[in-house]
């Protein structure tokens, strides 16, 4: 689908939602600080070091989701002993400011804000609370582990995921809408009372994901206006990109710039167990060094064993 030349989110002549090209702030450093007994996150810049504000073509919904729910798995870990607010401080460092995307961008973009004038004005508005990233990241996570265990176990016939779904995490408890199916030993009797109710539990998903605030935005670049999501936080970003996902009839993902090829399902690494973007129909692993030397320690070995499985053959 062609990427339509806006910087906001519209609706394309079919009637659904459009593709978006993502508005993103970057600070250069972050510090994490105290408001009275409250964890914060704050950005530091000097005249040398600005801010960065503009439209990233770059930018997908799928890698950030993949993103933050990596973090999420990792802080969630009933065995991680991280920092809290280190890891969401290296988060926003390596990816985007989380929180008042338009209204930061607004900022830093008009001509009658100079940056280092207004550095007050700008730091407080960007600064927030850990608790409330961590809040929302919970929301975020669980909700998409309970759907990608169900979407694994009816596309895939995996039961793992779906078993394994409810755990007591280090900063919230999965969600236990599963858990009811523990009685089942037997695998097939397991999946084939899930997928009974399969209906259900998608309703579920489908009630747990928060409303999406419409409205009109003027796009300054093409004088146009424009019917569009608020989109105020890495969340809603992702929020709008799972609802994508989950929904039979919904626009096309978005398209990765590094690829020819729009983007294909997200998996989760058979190495690492992280989630990662697919970008081709054959991968299975992330694209870390440790996992892809996983991949090519794991081929070999399956080429020597065809290898010798051949050799027997002919002996015989």
């Amino acid at each position: 689908m062609k990427r339509l030349p806006v910087e906001n989110l519209g609706f394309v002549e079919i009637g659904g939602v459009g593709e978006m090209i993502y508005r993103a702030v970057r600070f250069p450093e972050y510090i994490p600080d105290y408001d009275q007994d409250s964890e914060i996150i704050k950005p530091i810049f000097t005249g040398g070091h600005a801010p960065q504000s503009g439209t990233d073509t770059s930018l997908t919904g799928q890698e950030l989701l993949v993103s933050l729910c990596n973090l999420y798995g990792k802080l969630n870990n009933p065995d991680s002993t991280e920092s809290i607010s280190d890891a969401v401080w290296d988060w926003c460092r390596n990816n985007i400011h989380p929180y008042v995307i338009d209204n930061l961008y607004e900022i830093l973009e008009s001509e009658n804000f100079a940056h280092i004038i207004y550095m007050d004005l700008i730091k407080d508005e960007a600064t927030f609370y850990v608790k409330q990233f961590i809040k929302d990241l919970c929301n975020l996570g669980t909700m998409f582990e309970l759907y990608f265990a169900l979407r694994r176990l009816k596309n895939y016939g995996e039961v793992d995921y779906a078993r394994n779904l409810y755990y007591e995490g280090r900063i919230c408890d999965s969600l236990a809408f599963l858990e009811r199916y523990r009685q089942y030993e037997d695998d097939e009797e397991y999946k084939a009372n899930i997928l009974e109710n399969y209906n259900n539990h998608v309703s579920q998903v489908i009630d747990m994901f928060p409303d999406f605030r419409m409205r009109l935005k003027l796009d300054k670049k093409t004088g146009k206006v424009m019917y569009g999501a608020d989109i105020q936080s890495v969340f809603d970003i992702c929020w709008y990109t799972f609802s994508r996902m989950v929904a039979d009839v919904a626009p096309p993902v978005d398209e990765d710039l590094k690829y020819f090829e729009s983007q294909g399902s997200i998996l989760s690494c058979l190495a690492c167990g992280k989630y990662f973007v697919r970008h081709s129909s054959r991968q299975l692993y992330c694209d870390s060094w440790d996992c892809q030397a996983e991949r090519n320690r794991k081929n070999r070995r399956a080429s020597y064993a065809r290898k010798k499985a051949v050799e027997v053959e002919n002996k015989e």
